[in-house]
């Protein structure tokens, strides 16, 4: 069950389709959710205080998913990622846990495990009163 932790799960994938799909599963499983359609529009409003994790296509353009995780973790270290992909690909799995991926989960995504990836995620800490 989500927590009421202000935080947010962001999804980056180019199809608009896939995107407001997983929001809305998001925002129907309790959680606060924002949609982007590629790296420079997640990057541009990038809040790694309220982000939870993030849901990362892999194939959203240049940069592709592993270059925007890279730069996301360049700001925000812990952020846990989920890496989705509509390709069945060993090479690139691997390449998912050599990135220290939680998941690379193919399209479509199933949902229960999705949200399971992410209730598992621990809540951040209680800032100092």
């Amino acid at each position: 069950m989500p927590l009421d932790s202000g935080q947010t799960v962001l999804v980056v994938d180019d199809d608009a389709t896939v995107r407001a799909g997983m929001v809305a599963l998001l925002h129907a499983a309790g959680y606060a959710a924002r949609g982007f359609a590629g790296a420079a529009a997640v990057l541009d409003g990038f809040d790694a205080v309220h982000a939870r994790c993030a849901v990362l296509d892999i194939h959203i353009g240049e940069p592709d998913g592993f270059a925007l995780r890279d730069c996301l973790c360049a700001l925000a270290p812990r952020l846990p990622v989920i890496f989705i992909t509509g390709d069945i690909d060993p090479a690139l799995a691997a390449r998912a846990a050599g990135a220290g991926a939680l998941a690379l989960l193919h399209k479509p995504v199933d949902a229960d495990c999705l949200l399971a990836l992410i209730d598992a995620i621990p809540a951040p800490p209680d800032p100092i009163r």
